[in-house]
């Protein structure tokens, strides 16, 4: 009868702990998926005016910078098969559209910061707004799992001081 008892109980805790888990688990979730909520709805309004008031009709990428001033990018395909970056800052409401042509591509960067950093990670690579002008950021990790992060100008890819 003892160990009965002792079952049960053990049993009963087991089942709370398991409940208990479970309860912060979905509540963790929830709580990032709070976190990420402005972020989704900024993109889903940057890409809601790209297509209305650009030339771009197939958005490929969107991208997220801030460096003091909030700004969402995508990069998309007009119907004359051009490539253009369109960089919104829902602060200001202000919008770049920029072409392709008329700049360096999130590619060419990747490659000169590579060149430059060849034992460092690449993590991320984003296009937004610093200083009056639209530049690439890379962020990156080395060897030693630190953490660099380096701008480059969109229009000529030089690396920002």
């Amino acid at each position: 009868m003892i160990i009965e008892d002792d079952t049960k109980q053990t049993l009963k805790f087991i089942a709370w702990l398991i409940a208990i888990i479970v309860v912060l688990y979905f509540s963790f979730l929830l709580i990032f998926y709070k976190a990420s909520s402005p972020v989704r709805n900024e993109t889903r309004e940057l890409n809601q005016i790209v297509l209305q008031k650009s030339p771009i009709k197939r958005i490929e990428r969107n991208y997220h910078l801030d460096r003091g001033v909030n700004s969402y990018s995508a990069k998309g395909i007009a119907k004359n098969s051009q490539t253009y970056y369109f960089i919104y800052l829902p602060a200001s409401k202000k919008a770049y559209l920029l072409s392709s042509k008329k700049g360096v591509s999130e590619t060419a960067v990747r490659n000169k910061y590579g060149t430059k950093y060849p034992g460092d990670k690449i993590i991320a690579v984003n296009l937004g707004w610093y200083r009056n002008k639209a530049v690439w950021e890379v962020a990156a990790k080395n060897s030693s799992g630190d953490y660099h992060y380096k701008l480059y100008e969109f229009k000529n890819g030089n690396l920002l001081g």
